[in-house]
């Protein structure tokens, strides 16, 4: 289900909201595991972990979409991603017209894997990569480790 839905008036825009009670759920799409959690007051990180390539790309923007709602703020942690392919890019780029549109602030933690793939695909820097969220969320390793490991 897309976060905006166009109507027959093309300057109106319907919004959907994310279910409450599937916000936290971890999801596992092929290769790859996404995790949601809330920093109050209005900031959703979401971390993924794994692979991310042209069988689960627009399964992570889509997860994103869904957990967007009334956020202002959203840090999408790709700190442990293992393999970063060309897809995950368009997903990134995709994700970048949604939060736009939202009035959504954002920003990419990215690990080695996708810092390697936006130094190529992005050379005008125009995704918002920030290394410096996570400090300032007060998030450990071991604290992103329990998101994408099952235990909450």
């Amino acid at each position: 289900m897309p976060f905006f839905e166009s109507s027959a008036d093309p300057g109106t825009q319907r919004v959907f909201r994310p279910d409450p009670r599937a916000f936290a759920l971890r999801e596992e799409h092929r290769w790859a595991t996404f995790s949601t959690a809330q920093h109050p007051p209005d900031t959703v990180v979401v971390t993924i972990h794994g692979e991310i390539d042209a069988s689960n790309s627009a399964a992570l923007a889509r997860y994103v979409e869904r957990r967007l709602g009334a956020a202002e703020k959203l840090v999408l942690d790709l700190q442990t991603v293992q393999f970063f392919a060309a897809s995950g890019f368009a997903a990134l780029t995709h994700l970048n017209v949604i939060c736009e549109r939202a009035g959504v602030r954002w920003s990419v933690l990215p690990g080695p894997h996708v810092d390697r793939l936006l130094r190529v695909c992005d050379p005008r820097r125009e995704l918002p990569v920030d290394r410096s969220s996570v400090h300032n969320l007060r998030t450990r390793p071991r604290d992103r480790q329990l998101l994408v490991g099952g235990n909450h």
